[in-house]
């Protein structure tokens, strides 16, 4: 069957305005029923791209998972200060951990979904693979935006329509080819790969992102150590 990956796009929007209900209450079984559909959400994604795999579709499902709950204790610590958009980071985070883990060969990354729309992706030459899952996160958190964050907001709406349609456009128009998973794979297994660019910058977006993360940790554990005292 042909691809149609155009749900992706949508698919987590909803996430993002439950994680608002975690985030907003202290109840226990509140916060758990959030991981919960999480952590299914992430596993029927997963079980779907490798139906044969139901332990590795779980073990993935809870590793994701984790992005979540990390920004829910985040956010309990560092407060409205911590936007939604630092989701994005833990995600692309633990991507780019999986990706350095010796089983990244059997790892689903949330850019596989769009492996066969390369047409779509010939601009992941200047940010690396995993630039697409930043894509599909990025149009979600706009969605959310849009919809689930109060009243309708046709500002980010058109955001939202922009950022899910200018980098498949722009792709027809640079030169560069996208960047396969095979490729990014052996970058990371022999630390050499056939394109320049890439070898230079790697996944540079997913890189940063785990930095930021652990800044972003670093500081809720802090401000946790500190308000016990």
């Amino acid at each position: 069957m042909k691809p149609f990956p155009l749900p992706i796009f949508f698919a987590f929007a909803p996430l993002f305005a439950i994680a608002d209900q975690a985030r907003e209450n202290d109840d226990f079984w509140i916060n758990t029923e959030f991981i919960l559909l999480s952590l299914v959400s992430c596993f029927l994604g997963a079980f779907a791209f490798n139906f044969s795999h139901i332990v590795g579709a779980l073990i993935l499902a809870i590793t994701f998972t984790l992005s979540f709950v990390i920004y829910t204790f985040c956010f309990q610590q560092l407060g409205s200060r911590l936007g939604k958009f630092t989701i994005l980071f833990f995600w692309l985070a633990t991507e780019y951990i999986l990706l350095k883990l010796p089983w990244r060969n059997e790892t689903i990354f949330l850019a596989d979904i769009l492996i066969l729309k390369k047409e779509w992706l010939n601009w992941t030459g200047n940010t690396g693979y995993l630039g697409a899952t930043l894509w599909i996160l990025l149009t979600n958190l706009f969605l959310y935006m849009t919809i689930f964050k109060g009243s309708f907001h046709k500002g980010w709406l058109a955001l939202t329509i922009i950022t899910l349609i200018a980098p498949a456009i722009a792709s027809y128009f640079v030169e560069s080819k996208a960047i396969p998973r095979t490729e990014m794979i052996a970058l990371y297994e022999s630390g050499k790969s056939t394109l320049s660019q890439y070898t230079k910058q790697g996944e540079l977006i997913t890189r940063t992102s785990a930095w930021i993360s652990v800044v972003i940790i670093l500081l809720a554990l802090v401000k946790n150590q500190t308000a016990k005292k």
